[in-house]
């Protein structure tokens, strides 16, 4: 009987791992938003600090390196503490891809910048970085894989 139960419950969990590896090789990706665009995009700093003097509910123009420009409306333009304020910009030029961005002032005075361009709809996105000298650039990202969908079934 031992042996009849042990190789019950072998079988069980083979199934269940089977299933669940079939299930992630038959799972769909989602399409490709910036397919068409460079892996790295070059943004000043200039042009972030220009678009946080923009009210929401207004339009926003944001042009980075290249022939890349995010263009929408501002749905939140908010300064959360003295040190931090943070805007999201909806561009339908984009699928309603929105592009989250924050400012922070550090205790020298100094600026960074953080933020994304996503729709959860795609499966691809971009970045924001800065290198060690300082410059701002779009990096793109699977967002799949930094952001993975809870409610795939």
């Amino acid at each position: 009987m031992k042996h009849f139960a042990s190789t019950t419950m072998l079988l069980l969990f083979t199934i269940i791992t089977a299933t669940g590896f079939s299930q992630l090789a038959n799972s769909n990706p989602k399409p490709k938003l910036f397919a068409a665009y460079p892996e790295t995009i070059d943004c000043s700093v200039s042009e972030l600090a220009r678009i946080f003097t923009v009210a929401q509910g207004q339009q926003a123009n944001v042009s980075f390196a290249g022939s890349f420009a995010f263009n929408g409306t501002v749905s939140s333009n908010l300064v959360k503490f003295s040190n931090l304020q943070s805007m999201v910009i909806k561009s339908p030029a984009f699928s309603n891809a929105i592009f989250h961005v924050s400012r922070r002032t550090n205790s020298d005075n100094s600026i960074v910048y953080v933020g994304r361009i996503i729709n959860d709809a795609f499966g691809d996105g971009y970045e924001l970085k800065r290198n060690a000298a300082g410059n701002y650039h779009l990096q793109k990202i699977e967002t799949e894989r930094v952001m993975p969908d809870c409610n795939q079934q």
